[in-house]
């Protein structure tokens, strides 16, 4: 073997360790830093839009409306046609609005406000009366609805108080509270007092009743009149006269005294309201067109013609023509053997005919002149089993009574009312003994 040959290898790996060993030294010596290995770089998130396609914008359709208020002899369909409204339209509105309200009552100043498509085919009308009467009619899948928009009314309770100066009237209006109270309150005690004749000044009243307030669509608070009479006063030189509302939150069943006993009677005071008595009932009275004395089995009230005249009772008619020196004249039979007669009359009213049902306070007909009368009156007269009875004198008996099993519950709700109605006065606070 070659000796040559065989320390050759060896010589190369000597060789090749000192080189490495001499690189680690240099590296130490100069403080390098560590040749970092690259690494795999991550992969790029790219941000993807998850959101759902938008649907297309579909535009809300174009109405023209139509606004304005009936004038004065105007009917709705004139109004329309003044503004260029459709006759096909007009007739929709008409026919789809009778179910609730009939334009032949339409009034002057009533509001109406239409709504149609591009096409001028209907899509909602409105008609107002008033804030409390208010109708709709909207287009729906090919047909319409019709309905009365019900308001929403606040009510609370208030108190009004005072001395008659010249009448109820008048005197509540000075208080500021509008005259349909005053009507209100004389319709309760109508079968005590006549307020027609028999009001006096230095008289005092007092009512507990309801205001009632509506909520506007701005959301501002309207007082819209007043509502309900609770509980009423009225003093006079004949004494005092107290009537309280009984029945539900909802409903009045009817006025009572304190006692239970009902305000109401058979008959009422007066069958209109009238200016003066130009007759009183008389067995010697000298006829102002016969000019002879002949008894006046009745009462005589002045009043304009065209005043309403009503029924004293609830009955049946069963004469409505024209009869002698009575003139235009209506006879109502009532219970207990009465009948009623109207004369004098200037025409009858629509809502009554012979054999119909009236109502007490019904109205029956109209003040006038007709048959044997120098002027525009009323001839009122009553007769019971045949006999003439004067009517200024007549006392029949009250309607019915509040039941014993409901007078607990009317003793509390008189008690709470008619401390409302008249509150006791302050008294100053003292620690002396009484």
């Amino acid at each position: 073997m070659n000796l040559r040959q065989v320390r050759r290898p060896e010589i190369l790996a000597a060789v090749l360790t000192g080189l490495g060993l001499l690189l680690v030294v240099i590296l130490l010596h100069t403080g390098s830093a560590p040749v970092s290995v690259p690494t795999a770089a991550a992969p790029e998130v790219i941000p993807q839009d998850v959101t759902e396609p938008a649907l297309p914008v579909i535009p809300e359709p174009t109405l023209t409306v139509t606004e304005g208020k009936l004038a004065q002899a105007e009917t709705l369909s004139a109004a329309l046609r003044r503004t260029k409204v459709d006759w096909l339209v007009i007739h929709q509105i008409d026919s789809g609005m009778l179910p609730v309200f009939d334009f032949r009552y339409a009034r002057p100043g009533d509001h109406f406000r239409l709504a149609q498509d591009e096409s001028g085919a209907l899509v909602r009308f409105n008609y107002d009366r008033s804030v409390l009467e208010r109708y709709e009619l909207i287009a729906e899948n090919e047909t319409f609805v019709a309905e009365r928009i019900e308001a929403e009314i606040e009510t609370r309770h208030a108190r009004l108080a005072g001395v008659v100066a010249g009448s109820l009237y008048e005197s509540v209006s000075a208080l500021g509270e509008a005259t349909e109270l005053a009507s209100d309150f004389a319709d309760i005690f109508a079968w005590d007092v006549d307020f027609s004749r028999s009001v006096q000044r230095g008289d005092e009243f007092s009512i507990l009743y309801e205001r009632r307030f509506l909520e506007t669509d701005t959301g501002a608070e309207v007082y819209i009149g007043p509502g309900r009479i609770l509980a009423a006063r009225y003093s006079n030189a004949a004494g005092d006269f107290h009537a309280i509302g009984y029945g539900s939150a909802d409903e009045l069943e009817g006025y009572y005294r304190p006692d239970g006993s009902s305000v109401e009677r058979q008959f009422l005071r007066a069958p209109l309201k009238y200016r003066r008595i130009s007759s009183r009932y008389t067995l010697g009275r000298l006829h102002p067109i016969l000019k002879i004395r002949r008894p006046h089995q009745g009462i005589d009230y002045a009043a304009p013609t065209g005043t309403p005249v009503w029924s004293v009772a609830s009955g049946k008619v069963i004469f409505r023509g024209v009869q002698g020196g009575f003139g235009k004249l209506v006879k109502v039979r009532h219970s207990n053997g009465y009948v009623s007669y109207y004369g004098h009359l200037s025409r009858f009213s629509s809502n009554s005919s012979v054999g119909s049902q009236v109502q007490q306070k019904q109205i029956i007909g109209y003040v006038g002149s007709t048959g044997m009368a120098t002027g525009p009156h009323l001839d009122f007269r009553l007769k019971q089993h045949g006999r003439y009875l004067n009517p200024a004198t007549l006392q029949t008996p009250p309607a019915k009574p509040i039941p014993a099993e409901a007078m607990a519950r009317f003793h509390a709700t008189r008690d709470s009312l008619l401390r409302e109605l008249d509150p006791p006065p302050l008294m100053a606070a003292t620690n002396e003994a009484m």
